[in-house]
């Protein structure tokens, strides 16, 4: 990568960081592409040149944000230790960012926004079925989820049981009710883990 390639990826990513900033505290509809570029010391241009609009900014930023929720993911399914364990780390992990979404990551107000949730939405399910494919192959090949089950009717199944987390009001349920649903979704309700 030569230097004019690394300041450029440098001031992406900067105009990211500070998009998602912006857009945690007030949403995407109340943030202007003029106070973005003015907070990450760019031009106007240089945004709509990267990025071409503000939603797909947006769009960037929760994938970075994706993307390093995915790489945590990946690290644990490569790990040395069972499938029941991984899935575990893995559930849990996915109700703490689901918590870290709802309080801190992205305000409550930001979450109203219909633009960030479309966002959010299409970006999760585009890099769930990359993480969710691995899941299945690995459970499949640790005998941990029946092999006869064609993939593409558990993905159906497991995108069925993440509808529920997509509701509007979900991030605002007790952390009861979401792991409740997240076991629900793992485990069925005879609620065995074997």
């Amino acid at each position: 990568m030569n230097g004019y390639e690394r300041r450029t990826n440098a001031k992406k990513q900067s105009i990211i960081n500070v998009a998602g900033e912006l857009f945690s505290q007030r949403g995407i509809t109340d943030v202007g592409i003029s106070e973005i570029a003015a907070k990450a010391g760019v031009s106007q241009v240089s945004i709509y040149n990267y990025f071409g609009d503000k939603n797909t900014l947006a769009k960037e930023v929760l994938i970075s944000y994706l993307d390093k929720a995915i790489k945590g993911y990946e690290e644990i399914l490569e790990r040395d230790i069972p499938f029941s364990e991984k899935l575990e780390i893995i559930m849990n992990r996915k109700h703490d960012v689901v918590l870290e979404i709802s309080d801190s990551h992205f305000s409550k107000s930001a979450w109203k926004d219909k633009s960030l949730q479309l966002i959010y939405n299409e970006a999760a399910t585009t890099k769930a079925i990359s993480i969710y494919t691995k899941f299945i192959e690995l459970g499949k090949k640790e005998g941990a989820i029946a092999a006869e089950i064609p993939n593409d009717a558990i993905l159906a199944f497991l995108f069925s049981a993440a509808s529920i987390m997509l509701q509007p009001d979900y991030l605002q349920t007790s952390p009861e009710y979401k792991m409740g649903i997240l076991r629900l979704s793992l485990y069925g309700v005879l609620g065995k883990e074997d």
